[in-house]
């Protein structure tokens, strides 16, 4: 979808797609967040943290409960110079990884550090989960179809 020019007026439709850009980090605040035994790497635009990082903010989170800004507060960040936005995000990318059933991992999956899949067995996969929806879809039929005749034979008996 276009994104609107954030310096024109735009639709209140419109206004959940404006870009808003990121905080950038200072010198003195890059060098702060990347002393952090928890950070992997650090621009000024963005931060890479460790799989151990993730593993106990999600635990934190998910077990005791915490807020996400506590919890950056507790494992050595500054949340101001972070910022509520950036908080989020992190929250977000945390439980995208953890539904994923991947797990945590440092750096982002890219198609050269994931797992190679062998073309055959690609499209072996994919004509299983073909059969299995198939099979699926079939069955719900089935039972679409039984409880027509049943409701059928109940009607005559009534007549």
């Amino acid at each position: 979808m276009k994104r609107c020019n954030p310096r024109l007026a735009c639709s209140k439709l419109h206004r959940k797609y404006i870009v808003t850009e990121w905080k950038k980090f200072s010198s003195e605040e890059l060098c702060v967040i990347q002393d952090n035994p928890y950070v992997k790497s650090a621009t000024i635009n963005m931060i890479r943290f460790t799989a151990e990082f993730k593993e106990e903010f999600w635990r934190r989170y998910t077990e005791e409960h915490q807020s996400p800004a506590k919890i950056m507060t507790e494992l050595g960040f500054d949340v101001d110079v972070l910022g509520e936005k950036r908080i989020a995000g992190i929250l977000m990318h945390l439980r995208q990884q953890a539904n994923s059933g991947e797990g945590f991992r440092d750096v982002r999956k890219t198609p050269e550090t994931a797992a190679p899949i062998d073309e055959p067995v690609q499209q072996t996969s994919k004509a299983i989960l073909k059969v299995q929806h198939r099979l699926a879809y079939l069955e719900q039929e089935m039972e679409f179809i039984k409880k027509n005749i049943i409701a059928d034979n109940e009607a005559r008996r009534k007549k």
